[in-house]
This record gives C-alpha cells, structure tokens and sequence, in this order.
C-alpha cells in the first residue's frame, strides 16, 4: 500500500488542482463569458468524443495493462508498438464511418444544436488525440508513473480550455477558433506525453512485432474486444446525458446540465488517482495469485475513499446555495440543484464500492463486468428517455443515480459470491453515524456575509470537525498512518 498511497496523494493533489482551475473555468469564466448554448456546444463535442475514443481505440490500453506482466523487457516496446498500430487503424476505421455519416449525424442535431455539425472536424480531433493518449497512459501506469500524465490529464487540458475561453472574452480570437482551438489542446497533449516517456522513461518503439504471434493475437482480440465494449460502455454512463439532454432539451440545458454535473464530480477524484496506481498491482496480485493483497487493497482502499467522498459530499451539498449565488448567471443554473446533489451521491456510492470493477476485470471472470457495465448503460439511456422530458435535467441527474446504484450492487454482489470479499468493514457503520452528525452541523450553519466568505467558514468549521472525528475513533488506519507520520515529522524538525 506504501506506493499506493505515496503515487495517490500526488495524483490527488494534482487532481485537485485540476479541480480549482475547473471550477474557476467551469463555474466562473465559462458562466461569464459564454452563452448557455455556447457551453453546451463545448461540452456536447467533448462527450461525444469520450464516447468514441475507447471504440477507436479498441481496448488497446487495458490490454496493455493486463498483459504487459507477461512480456520481458525489450517485448514490452514491441507489444507497445503493435497497440499502436491497432489504434491508428481503429482511428482510420472510426473516422472514416463518421465522414460516411455526417449528414445524418447533422440531421440528428438540426433543431437543437445545428452548429455542431460544422465542428465534427474537432470532434475527430479530439476522438484520435485522446485514442493515443490513453494508450500512453497506460505505458504509464505500467511503470507506475502517473504524476505528469495526471497532470495533463487533470489541469493541463483545463487550462488549455481556460486559456481559450479567455481568448474569446479579450477577442484575441473567435469562438470559431476557440472551438477548433479545443481540438489542438487535446492534440497537444498526446504529444506532450509521448515527448515525456521518450525524454524521460527511456521508451521507444520497436516495430519488430513477430513476438505477436497468432495465439497472442487471439487473445488481444478477445481481451481488447471486451476492454472496447467496457470502455464504450463506461464512456456512455458519464456522457450520454449530454447528447440526450442536447436532443430533449437543447443545447443551453446541456451547459447548465455540464456545469451542475462537474460541481459533483469533485466527489470520485480520489478513486479516479487511486485506480490508476491500483490497476496494475491488481494486474500482478491475480497473476501471482495474491488473495491477501487483493482482499486487502479491497477493503482498505473502499474505507479511505469513503472518508474522502463523504467529506467533499457534505462540503458541496451544504455549501451549494452560497456557490450559485456567487456564480456568474447563478439564478440559470440553479435548477441544477438536485442535479449536484444525485450526482454527489452516485460519486459517494462508487468511492464506498472501492474497486469491485477493478478485481473482476482482472479476473478470469472479467466478461461479468461488461455485462454489468452494459445493463447500467442501458438503463442510464432508458431511463433518460422517459425522464428528462417529464423532469429536464433533474431526470438526467435521477437516472444516472439509479444507474449507477444498479451497477455497484451487481458488481459488488458478484465479486462476493465469485472470490468472498467485500468492501464493507464494521468502521463503514461509524462513519455513517459521523457524517450524519457533521452534515446536521454543517447544513444548519449559516453566516450573513459574502457567498465566498461564508463558504471558506463552513468548510473549514465543517472539515476540523470531520476529520477530528474520523482520527479519533481510527476510521481508517491509512489515514491515521499518514497523520502520525506528519506529526513525526512536525517533532523532528522542532527538536533540531
């Protein structure tokens, strides 16, 4: 756990400065200088492109994860190599079927977003650019490197979108070009990561791929198929909602809908960097067949993350009112307040589900999760289709929690009965008693001053109480252990 928690706490951290520069763009720059359609525009051609990037890529960058162990030294660029051929000729297949289709896919957003068939081009951009980026990311989380492609992942690609909304409010250029301008950032980032690893991880390719024979081919086929088909459908869960609220709505719903939804993300950020260092020690524990290590990392990891997404649930429900009230166009996205809400308790519920995903995916039973992962798409859209015209994008944020609710309780249902393990510990218990009582505090707490001013009193008053809590009754040993080792430090550099 020592690698995990060190690589997790700067991927963390930098995750959650990706998360200031987020929020200053998302809830401050974006709201002040664009239109509602405008965001939705923005937000409509990146989710699309989520959606089909992990197609394009065909599940080249969980293949490499789960058999880079398998590989020597020297094998390990040429299989690389191979997966990055797999992904240019799935990109040239992806892209040449959407040129095949554009104007049925203009048709489609004729009344509701006509503007974005004139952008598609940038959707492309943005579908190949992040193709080969997770690709390279997975090459980085094999080595257990994650802090510079974190680091562009997280702030880097918010920065570039903040730099190009600036551009547009000081008409240095566009909102053309900043449209065409998001295509280049994603674009540069890919570049950026792979000049990284050849720069500084001694990577290069090595196309003398005959070491990919015709059983390995037959094996990548079947594990890059399934790998593609659960990312797609993983794509689908965050960022379908977009392309139907879009249809139902219209595209100025969409960006308040994008707004409201990336308040509550901020919840999952720790188990988005966990996961990444967790995947390939996973990876290696069930090829060494290492239950202990598994069983561990499962209960450890759900206990950790739970303190975390409790604290920044009750942080951003309760301070929610003083957020829109601050908030440039606040009284336009206040109909997005439940919207925050489910999606704070959809991130909670999958930081307490620890990474039940994660160990059947690197199982031999690891069809189950796409069968599971598919069921809650499916219900994701269904559900949609019925709610959001009845509740607009409350109904959006009612069928992603139900979802994934569904999607958490098969997983973790199959991971007992299949290996017995569950995340569930009895510290689980306390903590619920603990976040009921900080979240009666806290969302009774009111101060008649600035929204800002109010919020940094409540989150502070609030998060010394939590966490006073959470370390006197030894909630999670993880967290405990890493206080202990602040104050240790903190003593040796007063007594020298």
């Amino acid at each position: 756990m020592g690698v995990v928690i060190r690589q997790s706490f700067w991927g963390t951290f930098i995750a959650y400065t990706g998360v200031i520069v987020g929020y200053a763009n998302t809830l401050y720059f974006r709201a002040e200088y664009l239109t509602l359609e405008q965001i939705g525009l923005f937000s409509l051609i990146t989710a699309n492109a989520m959606m089909i990037s992990p197609i394009s890529s065909l599940g080249s960058g969980s293949s490499y994860i789960k058999y880079f162990p398998s590989f020597s030294d020297n094998d390990k660029y040429r299989f690389f190599s191979f997966l990055f051929l797999v992904v240019i000729v799935g990109n040239v297949l992806i892209i040449s079927i959407g040129y095949a289709l554009k104007d049925v896919i203009a048709l489609r957003y004729l009344e509701t977003a006509p503007t974005y068939a004139d952008y598609l081009f940038v959707t492309a951009i943005v579908i190949i650019s992040n193709s080969f980026f997770d690709l390279l990311f997975s090459y980085s989380r094999s080595i257990l490197s994650i802090t510079f492609p974190s680091f562009l992942r997280e702030v880097y690609l918010r920065l570039g979108t903040f730099f190009l909304v600036i551009g547009y409010a000081m008409e240095w250029w566009s909102f053309h070009w900043a449209i065409v301008g998001l295509g280049l950032v994603y674009l540069l980032a890919a570049v950026l990561l792979l000049a990284n690893l050849l720069l500084f991880h001694s990577f290069r390719f090595d196309f003398h791929v005959g070491i990919i024979n015709s059983k390995w081919k037959r094996n990548l086929f079947q594990f890059g198929s399934y790998s593609m088909a659960l990312a797609g459908s993983f794509a689908i869960i965050n960022n379908i909602s977009y392309d139907q609220i879009t249809i139902f709505l219209g595209s100025e719903m969409a960006g308040i809908f994008t707004t409201c939804f990336f308040i509550g993300v901020v919840v999952e950020m720790p188990r988005r960097n966990m996961a990444k260092v967790m995947m390939p020690i996973v990876s290696r524990a069930f090829t060494e067949n290492d239950q202990k290590t598994i069983a561990s990392i499962y209960q450890r990891s759900s206990i950790t993350m739970s303190v975390f997404g409790v604290l920044f649930s009750i942080g951003i429900i309760t301070n929610l009112q003083d957020l829109f009230a601050f908030i440039p166009k606040g009284e336009d996205f206040q109909i997005g307040y439940w919207v925050v809400v489910l999606v704070c308790l959809a991130k909670l519920a999958l930081m307490v589900s620890s990474f039940a995903g994660e160990i059947i995916n690197f199982s031999t039973k690891y069809q189950y999760n796409l069968l599971f992962q598919i069921i809650a798409a499916l219900i994701l859209v269904i559900a949609n289709f019925f709610l959001i015209p009845v509740f607009g994008i409350t109904g959006a944020g009612i069928s992603y929690l139900v979802s994934i609710l569904f999607h958490i309780f098969l997983k973790a249902v199959f991971v007992y009965m299949s290996f017995g393990l569950s995340p569930l510990i009895r510290n689980h218990f306390k903590l619920f008693l603990i976040a009921v009582f900080v979240f009666c505090i806290s969302l009774f707490f009111s101060l008649s001053l600035h929204p800002i001013i109010t919020i940094a009193i409540r989150s502070t008053i609030t998060s010394i109480l939590f966490l006073i809590l959470i370390y006197r009754f030894k909630i999670s040993t993880d967290i405990n252990r890493i206080v202990h080792s602040i104050f240790e430090y903190l003593n040796i550099n007063r007594s020298q």
